[in-house]
């Protein structure tokens, strides 16, 4: 039997797959639970006996990432010898638990190889792009922009041994996380982005430090990634005792839960919070998390220049998606002067898009309806 292993995303893992047909993981699980099911009463020696069957052969067999939920704890934990029951040529196996591989690694009947998926890392023509073209996508933020691309120089130039891990800080819709999409999208990936203010909930200790297999983590959804620049969006939410999951993953990129093992030490780790101060950051979140960023960020209230600059984009990019008519419907109630006399009122990108997407809305709506 072949084993091939590959940690990564799912995009990555089907390019790697042969093009023909093959058994999924899932179904192979049911025909062998089925089979378990069948058997034979010998009544003179009152024991049950399995029926023999012939043994069945499959050229492949996948099992994706999200299938081993679906498999039971007992086919986990007894893997190697689910799978030895039938001839299978060639074993494709997505981002298995830490069980799965360390058992299949053992074994000298097969041949197992191991590949992990290859991100896009950034290097000094990538940080070139970065810097062209920060200060057109992120309005405002010069101070932040620098030290920003002071902390990536030294990735550019492959002087960590770890995770890039930044911390921005500074109020709502000032561009903290619209700068981690941006760097992505210059490294042409899928932002990895993780709201933690979402997770308040009593699953949240076994998301973050794993919990049965067929639970959702933390873990397997870094696995699961398209990208290696990640967002941890209002990382200060959760309690500060859900910290300390994320030590070793800043000091040597490395994420273990009870099922998993990560290993992301290329990657860019923004980190957002709303406090105001450094000071605020340390007494809220505490020193042993605070000293692990390699850089805190401010990124400042956006005066009136900068939010007229925010408007003038926005304008535009709302106004390009209307259709002639309402362009002019538009044009016709100065609905974009109306919108300008506002400037001084506003002091983040989120108020001028909400602004500017409700006075489109409340003119059509009066002239159309």
């Amino acid at each position: 039997m072949n084993v091939n292993i590959f940690y990564g995303s799912l995009s990555e893992f089907q390019d790697r797959l042969p093009d023909e047909d093959y058994m999924p993981i899932v179904d192979l699980a049911i025909l062998d639970d089925a089979k378990h099911r069948k058997f034979t009463i010998d009544m003179k020696e009152n024991r049950f006996e399995q029926s023999e069957e012939e043994l069945l052969h499959f050229n492949n067999v996948i099992a994706f990432s999200d299938d081993y939920p679906s498999l039971s704890e007992s086919t986990i934990e007894s893997f190697t010898n689910f799978v030895f029951r039938y001839e299978i040529d060639n074993l494709f196996l997505q981002n298995p638990p830490n069980s799965i591989a360390k058992h299949i690694q053992e074994l000298s009947s097969v041949d197992c190889t191991v590949a992990s998926q290859d991100y896009n890392t950034i290097d000094i023509d990538t940080l070139k792009k970065i810097r062209a073209g920060f200060s057109d996508a992120i309005i405002g933020q010069e101070s932040a922009q620098n030290r920003i691309l002071a902390a990536l120089y030294n990735v550019a130039k492959q002087r960590y041994n770890k995770p890039c891990v930044m911390l921005f800080y500074g109020s709502t819709g000032v561009g903290k996380t619209e700068t981690a999409k941006y760097i992505a999208n210059i490294l042409e990936e899928q932002l990895f982005r993780k709201q933690f203010s979402m997770l308040h909930s009593e699953e949240f200790s076994s998301y973050i430090f794993g919990g049965k297999h067929n639970q959702s983590s933390l873990a397997k959804d870094l696995l699961e990634r398209e990208s290696n620049v990640l967002l941890f969006d209002e990382f200060d939410k959760p309690h500060p005792v859900f910290h300390s999951a994320f030590y070793q993953l800043f000091d040597e990129g490395i994420y273990v839960d009870r099922n998993f093992t990560i290993k992301m030490k290329d990657s860019v780790i923004i980190c957002t919070s709303n406090y105001m101060s450094e000071k605020e950051i340390k007494s809220a979140l505490g020193e042993p998390i605070f000293s692990r960023f390699d850089a805190v960020i401010q990124f400042c209230r956006l005066d009136k220049t900068s939010i007229l600059k925010i408007m003038e984009k926005e304008y535009n990019k709302q106004y390009f998606i209307l259709d002639d008519e309402e362009k002019q419907v538009i044009n016709e109630c100065q609905i974009k002067q109306k919108i300008f006399d506002l400037a001084e009122r506003l002091d983040n990108a989120r108020q001028v898009r909400k602004i500017i997407r409700e006075a489109f809305s409340a003119a059509l709506i009066q002239q159309f309806l």
